[in-house]
């Protein structure tokens, strides 16, 4: 009788514990993020640190199997270059660096646009004499460097309105208001949502929105890899890229949320913070595919507008887009 007892016993200890969840079963641990370096902080443009910080505070980056450790996005080819040879493999940056890095003999390519049309413009005094870009002729524009986009970007009105303006290094928007302010320029160009507030409260006036006379398809800001991180660890890139996708669409479909990490990071009032992500909102894309339906025709809108702002090859250099762009990664349509 006490044989049987303890039978019965064991029997309904076994089937409840076959009738528990799996995970109750079972306690292998999840595996661990996977860790490396990533280049794309950065504290003043929201198209990088809204990405960085909303992946991390929705836990999107984790989800996808990766921890990226937060490196400065390269401001330049020369900079995109060293963080290379620096062992840095993927990361955010403006599409033309990745194609002008290229040129100079650096393995790397785009494998997704996640920001389709600049959101940069040219913007002057309220009350000044400026009121057609044509107006620009002969006129002072304040540009970040002379490496950066906005540099380009006064070459390419140039040739595409036929005046002759002239850059002039005056760096961030506070700078540029003070050179406004004080004569040293007459017009500036900006891709910051800070200067949006002062069209509304006329300060400044808009006169070119950039985005107007660029290329189109487009795509401003891109993924970037490298050659050998493309051949070696594809899935990477796909945890990488589909963590960056999510993080736009999680942007795009929480606005207030999105202001608010744009307040904590630049402690902005708040009506500039909602003009500045509806702004961002207006372009980021969650396709990959830049402003179009095909990353490679968005990839060569961008380098047609370097080109046409007057680029030169290093002799010898070639580049051709399709050899600069891998489109496996994105979602296919």
């Amino acid at each position: 009788m006490r044989r049987c007892s303890m039978f019965f016993m064991s029997f309904w200890a076994v089937l409840s514990w076959a009738q528990l969840p799996q995970s109750s079963q079972t306690s292998t641990p999840a595996a661990a993020p996977q860790h490396f370096k990533a280049a794309g902080q950065n504290a003043r443009f929201e198209w990088f640190f809204l990405l960085i910080d909303a992946g991390q505070g929705q836990g999107i980056w984790g989800k996808n199997g990766i921890d990226p450790e937060w490196m400065p996005a390269a401001g330049s080819a020369a900079q995109l270059k060293e963080q290379v040879a620096s062992g840095i493999k993927i990361g955010f940056v403006n599409t033309a660096e990745v194609l002008l890095a290229r040129s100079s003999g650096v393995p790397v390519k785009v494998v997704a646009g996640y920001f389709g049309p600049t959101i940069a413009k040219i913007f002057v005094k309220a009350d000044g004499p400026l009121k057609t870009p044509k107006d620009l002729d002969g006129k002072r524009i304040g540009i970040l460097s002379l490496t950066h986009t906005s540099y380009r970007t006064v070459l390419y009105l140039n040739k595409k309105l036929e005046i002759k303006a002239e850059p002039v290094v005056t760096g961030n928007l506070e700078s540029n208001l003070a050179a406004l302010k004080a004569g040293t320029i007459d017009a500036f160009y900006s891709a910051e949502g800070a200067a949006l507030p002062l069209v509304d409260s006329g300060d400044l006036r808009m006169l070119e929105r950039l985005s107007d006379v660029y290329p189109k398809p487009y795509t401003a800001v891109a993924v970037w890899a490298t050659d050998d991180l493309i051949a070696q660890q594809p899935d990477i890139i796909r945890r990488f890229v589909s963590a960056t996708l999510e993080t736009v669409a999680y942007l795009r479909a929480n606005p207030d949320r999105a202001s608010e990490m744009y307040i904590k990071r630049t402690q902005a009032p708040k009506n500039l913070a909602d003009r500045a992500v509806a702004e961002l909102n207006r372009v980021l894309t969650a396709t990959g595919r830049g402003s179009g339906d095909d990353l490679i025709a968005a990839v060569r809108g961008s380098w047609e507008f370097t080109q046409d702002s007057g680029f030169r090859l290093p002799s010898g250099s070639t580049v051709k887009v399709e050899e600069a762009v891998d489109d496996s990664f994105v979602p296919r349509r």
